[in-house]
């Protein structure tokens, strides 16, 4: 059934597409192009009023478009009779507002071209903020994964310097077999908690490891002794004590004596002498046997 002009009307007018046809009035020359049709979502795209435009040449009805690629195509399309998708275009006149158009240009007879377009600039403005949004995602992403990894890093660095300190520590805590089963540990500096545990841990390994039956343990060089240091050797000779083996201190000063005897440590006297060499003495296998040091044993 033919569609009367009416009728044809009513459907440009009900296009949601922006349909414009040129005419070109002289072969070649493209400011002779005349708008000839202009619907409502071509001119609500274009933010023109349909009255205002059509009939019109081009830079009449839009000043500043034959600065543009535009009017050299819609001419090409017509003279080489070829349809052009070009895509997203952005487009801009004296008329028309910047914006990203989506256009097609198809040629109609031998003098005019129909150009179907819609306004896509929001569209890619959302899209484009959507792909900014999955970049920054995702450059937070990487961000939190070599933050993890240099967590990680760190991590096992601060391990490396913690095994590095502990083997420091037990390395200035030197353990002499000075006799069958008789086993002898100078202890100098400070003695804290973090290394009354490692020396601990290493003497009841190597009491172990040997059967020692004696443990001289000698504090010349300790230094001042306060509560805390009192109560940990308490706990290091509780602890070759249920190993089976005898604890003795030797090189307690007068001052430390003071403080241990003032604090809640209860040091058998039994178990301290005045001197490593007397302590070596009394257990009988220091003068016959000789010092040979024993070198530290890691778990």
């Amino acid at each position: 059934m033919d569609a009367s002009p009416l009728a044809l009307g009513e459907v440009m007018d009900l296009l949601e597409v922006g349909v414009c046809v040129w005419q070109l009035e002289t072969v070649g020359q493209r400011e002779s192009l005349r708008l000839r049709v202009c619907n409502p979502a071509a001119a609500r795209f274009l933010s023109v009023r349909v009255e205002d435009v059509v009939g019109k040449q081009i830079s009449e009805g839009f000043p500043g478009s034959l600065d543009t690629p535009l009017p050299g195509v819609f001419t090409n399309v017509i003279e080489t009779q070829t349809t052009v998708a070009l895509g997203d275009v952005p487009y801009k006149d004296e008329i028309v507002p910047d914006g990203m158009f989506s256009i097609v240009v198809r040629p109609v007879g031998k003098r005019s071209a129909l150009v179907e377009f819609t306004n896509v600039t929001e569209e890619r403005r959302a899209q484009a903020e959507a792909k900014a949004t999955l970049a920054a995602a995702a450059e937070a992403r990487d961000k939190a994964e070599r933050f993890a990894q240099s967590a990680k890093d760190l991590d096992e660095k601060l391990r490396v310097i913690e095994a590095q300190k502990r083997d420091i520590i037990a390395l200035t805590a030197p353990i002499l077999e000075v006799g069958t089963g008789v086993l002898a540990m100078p202890l100098a500096g400070n003695f804290d908690l973090q290394r009354s545990e490692i020396v601990r841990e290493k003497l009841l390994d190597v009491v172990s490891s040997t059967k020692a039956r004696d443990v001289v343990i000698d504090v010349t060089g300790l230094g001042s002794i306060d509560e805390l240091t009192a109560n940990e050797l308490v706990r290091l000779t509780s602890s070759l004590a249920l190993l089976g083996a005898r604890a003795y201190l030797t090189g307690i000063s007068p001052a430390n004596a003071q403080t241990m005897v003032s604090s809640n440590a209860r040091i058998p006297a039994g178990m301290c002498m005045r001197s490593l060499k007397s302590a070596l003495q009394l257990l009988g296998e220091g003068g016959r046997s000789g010092i040979t040091a024993r070198g530290s044993r890691s778990r």
